[in-house]
């Protein structure tokens, strides 16, 4: 995958994925279709990535995911709160608490986890920028 670096954040990069409409016909990321963009759409994402390769601000890029990203974000958005939600709801049956109240509890321990992963995961990424992809030289 490529992408245009837009700014600098200390070891991120702020880019934007550049799709094409070579990636539609194969099997690829699925970053486009997620963007809702691609070469024939309109809206583009910006995303932060690790600047590995120290790239410059308006340079091009190769990019690519980590190993088992997915699963380490699936990880951190659905197993850590379903763990947090059903820990409160053991805990307030332990203190023999009432359905609602039960539930209330529930639900406001599993607002903190998702606040307290949004804190703590501000800055975290799984893309990273491998390359700085050389411009072919200007005729004329």
């Amino acid at each position: 995958m490529y992408a245009k670096v837009h700014g600098l954040k200390g070891r991120l990069a702020e880019i934007t994925v550049v799709c094409e409409d070579e990636a539609r016909k194969g099997p690829h990321c699925g970053f486009c279709s997620a963007a809702g963009g691609g070469a024939s759409g309109t809206k583009q994402e910006t995303i932060l990535a690790r600047n590995d390769a120290r790239a410059p601000k308006g340079s091009i890029v190769e990019i690519e995911i980590d190993p088992h990203a997915e699963l380490k974000a699936a990880l951190i958005l659905f197993v850590i709160p379903l763990a947090t939600f059903i820990a409160s709801l053991v805990a307030a049956a332990g203190f023999e608490l009432p359905l609602l109240q039960s539930a209330a509890a529930g639900g406001g321990v599993l607002v903190l986890t998702l606040l307290l992963l949004k804190v703590l995961l501000r800055d975290k990424t799984y893309h990273r920028i491998v390359r700085v992809v050389p411009r072919p030289p200007r005729e004329g």
